[in-house]
């Protein structure tokens, strides 16, 4: 049993909110008590002390949406990367990136990003892979740095086909059967999504794959409308919205996640609530592209009733989430 304490208790009951001189007190993996530190003291007298030295002791935040394949990218200087929009972003700086990582390279990531996550105050992650030089088996190393990290990650792959055909394939494959194996644990610490990268890279045909690859083992997690590449392509390939075109292949729902959304339109929105589709705004990685500030659309989400969470995708050094 541990008990921590020395801090101030946020306790999110709106009864008791706040603690000055607060303790918790842990047994395995639940949360058995909250009060001051002195009545814990009291009560359990027994339990292993961890001192807090004054800070907050609060719930773990969550990561809704981030990219463990930047983990290491931070200060790197890529020879003849200088992006001037979103499409020269990702072909001259990301998708660099991850077309030169191997598994072991996915491994490194992923214990960087779960230091500075866990170091951030960060305790479960929503991560969107994408290591194009390896894809198998690239979630199943993500999880084992997760199980020995104790993070608890809800993990899918960035399926493209930015990369031909055999990468596509692959990509899919990983999504399904890390879907079936997590499916197949049931664990609250280790969970699988279906992933897409941003919906100019996915045609139709690659929709309907996923959908019928993933089966209903779970929900999708899905780049939607973060540059105007998604908006251009789906109007003047599919005559629609991108929103519209994930309605029409049965991809929205309330375990779908939909990253960064920041040129929808409000008609979308009234989409993305009735459908109890969820939302996740990215305001540090979206701000050189974002028309609308981040504030403004979660506003208009939350007018909708429509769950938006805030996250980071890229920089482990600020963690914006929903404890």
């Amino acid at each position: 049993m541990l008990l921590v304490g020395n801090g101030r208790v946020v306790t999110r009951d709106p009864q008791v909110p706040f603690i000055e001189d607060g303790a918790v007190v842990i047994d395995h993996d639940k949360i058995v008590a909250v009060g001051t530190r002195a009545k814990m003291d009291a009560a359990y007298p027994t339990a292993e002390f961890i001192d807090a030295h004054g800070g907050l002791i609060m719930p773990g935040l969550i990561n809704c949406h981030t990219h463990i394949y930047s983990g290491l990218a931070r200060g790197l200087a890529i020879k003849g990367c200088n992006p001037t929009n979103f499409l020269e972003n990702l072909e001259q700086q990301w998708w660099n990136i991850d077309r030169h990582l191997t598994l072991d390279g996915t491994r490194a990531c992923a214990y960087v990003t779960m230091m500075e996550s866990f170091r951030n105050g960060v305790t479960t992650i929503f991560d969107h892979h994408a290591s194009f030089r390896e894809i198998p088996g690239s979630l199943f190393a993500i999880k084992d740095v997760a199980q020995e990290m104790g993070m608890r990650a809800c993990l899918c792959y960035e399926v493209s086909d930015r990369d031909g055909k055999e990468k596509l394939d692959q990509s899919i494959q990983e999504n399904a059967d890390f879907a079936r194996w997590a499916a197949s644990q049931d664990s609250d610490m280790i969970a699988a999504m279906f992933g897409g990268h941003a919906l100019f890279t996915l045609p139709d045909e690659t929709l309907d794959r996923m959908v019928e690859a993933n089966n209903g083992l779970t929900g999708f997690h899905i780049h939607v409308c973060e540059g105007m590449n998604d908006v251009y392509d789906s109007a003047q390939k599919h005559g629609c919205t991108s929103i519209h075109r994930l309605l029409d292949h049965g991809i929205l729902g309330e375990k779908t996640m939909l990253g960064h959304c920041i040129h929808i339109t409000p008609a979308d929105m009234d989409v993305v609530a009735e459908t109890h589709t969820k939302i996740v705004n990215n305001p540090q990685s979206n701000a050189p592209w974002a028309p609308t500030p981040t504030p403004t659309i979660c506003c208009s989400l939350s007018r909708r009733s429509c769950p938006c969470s805030a996250s980071t995708p890229r920089c482990p050094t600020w963690h914006g989430a929903r404890p």
